[in-house]
């Protein structure tokens, strides 16, 4: 028993001095292992701030922080070069069937006078059609007739065309005019698109040389952009009363299109 008892108190021993050295070991390697220099990593106003695995070099975190950032706005205007007029025709009768096929020839009159400036079939379109009960004064649920109103949208792309439209349909029957709307054709949208872009970077570029050149700063590129507003066109609409059809003028106004963008330059 007692020869038991000291094969243990040895297996002990043995144990405890094993896991000391170890220990020793591991301290000493730590005590003496190479130190790392830890950078930070520092971004310009506007950029996400991310933690990557892959070290940021000083040099990296350098060129992060030497930056400029400005904002650059541009408008680019135009005259319009399309127009949609709304107009149509309002007619009254005892019986529907009655109201409705006089409505029918007064359209079909406009739709020809139009025809006879150059107007084609494609560039007028309904966009609404009613038949609606006329109750009398008297006794709101008696009807006494039915009202047809027929309107279409015309588009024009002669400018010089859109006071005889008006006038041509008001001749032949139109008693409803709704106004006009002053637009862009898609080819004009996209060259006011990249006039305004151009403007507005144009602008930034200034405004970051003048930074730059009060603060004797060389600009060295550009770090990054982006889109803050993008204004497009709102269509001018005209208004027009519906007893002043006689040799209406009209005037079509300016249409413009604006962009504000973000730019972040360079410097040493």
């Amino acid at each position: 028993m007692t020869l038991q008892r000291s094969r243990l108190i040895l297996l002990i021993l043995a144990f405890i001095a094993t896991s000391s050295s170890a220990m020793a070991i591991y301290y000493w390697s730590l005590s003496n292992a190479p130190k790392t220099e830890l950078v930070s990593a520092q971004f310009p106003t506007g950029i996400p701030y991310t933690i990557s695995a892959s070290r940021i070099s000083a040099t990296e975190t350098q060129q992060a922080s030497n930056t400029i950032l400005v904002s650059g706005s541009g408008t680019a205007s135009a005259q319009a070069d399309e127009a949609t007029i709304i107009l149509g025709v309002q007619t009254e009768g005892k019986i529907a069937s009655e109201a409705s096929r006089r409505n029918a020839e007064l359209m079909n009159a406009v739709i020809n006078a139009l025809k006879s400036l150059g107007i084609t079939e494609e560039n007028m379109k309904t966009i609404s059609y009613s038949i609606q009960p006329i109750y009398s004064p008297k006794n709101y649920t008696k009807i006494v007739g039915y009202r047809v109103t027929n309107m279409i949208s015309v588009k024009v792309m002669d400018m010089n065309l859109i006071g005889a439209v008006i006038d041509a349909a008001a001749e032949n029957g139109a008693n409803r005019i709704r106004g006009v709307s002053f637009e862009l054709s898609q080819e004009k949208r996209e060259e006011l698109v990249r006039k305004a872009y151009i403007a507005a970077l144009k602008d930034a570029e200034n405004k970051a040389s003048l930074i730059a050149k009060t603060l004797g700063l060389k600009i060295t590129g550009v770090y990054s952009v982006s889109e803050r507003v993008y204004q497009p066109y709102q269509p001018f609409r005209y208004d027009i009363a519906a007893e002043a059809f006689k040799g209406t003028p009209i005037i079509e106004g300016k249409l413009s299109i604006s962009v504000t963008v973000q730019v972040i330059y360079t410097f040493e």
